[in-house]
């Protein structure tokens, strides 16, 4: 009895030995597979061409902008799958302090997807009939446009919540509820 169960016990260790390897040549695996395809967290440079030292107001954008030192607009649109991750990161309207975002209708409503994400803010946009996008020449989302000093300086892709909240210039912390002291 109890060298079955010995067999036992190293029968089961060799078949854990095994399924850790496998498991750990599966991680090195995915991670040649992303490098390969490029699909690093890292932001893709969108070339501003004549956009570039422009006021922002001048695309339909707020005029407060053109008054901003600092500040990042994020074009969201309601078809895409990155997009609703980003907005789902910003849920009940928690914007981050100089961002503002645009949201892009491609398809449907634009009003379903701000209700759908809550993102009730004074800084979120509806782009109906994609006028904002449409003066720019932009045909991508997500992307993050930089404004510095009233002025267009940059702009980039946006991959990833991580890359939302890098792009924003003002660092952004998460507040969470604070506990009561608690009595004894």
């Amino acid at each position: 009895m109890t060298t079955v169960l010995l067999i036992v016990i190293c029968l089961m260790a060799v078949v854990l030995f095994i399924q850790i390897g496998a498991q750990v040549e599966l991680f090195e695996q995915v991670k040649q597979i992303r490098g390969y395809l490029d699909m690093e967290d890292k932001p893709t440079p969108v070339e501003l061409g004549t956009l570039e030292g422009q006021r922002p107001s001048d695309f339909g954008l707020p005029a407060s902008l053109d008054e901003s030192d600092r500040a990042v607009v994020l074009f969201v649109s309601n078809k895409c799958e990155t997009c609703r991750n980003l907005a789902s990161a910003l849920r009940g309207g928690a914007v981050p302090p100089s961002m503002w975002v645009v949201v892009v209708p491609v398809s449907g409503d634009g009003n379903e997807f701000i209700a759908e994400f809550q993102l009730y803010n004074e800084r979120v946009i509806l782009d109906e009939g994609e006028r904002i996008v449409g003066s720019l020449g932009l045909d991508l989302t997500p992307v993050a446009l930089h404004i510095a000093e009233g002025q267009l300086t940059r702009a980039h892709t946006v991959p990833t919540v991580r890359q939302m909240y890098a792009a924003a210039p003002i660092a952004y912390k998460h507040t969470l509820a604070k506990k009561s002291p608690a009595r004894h």
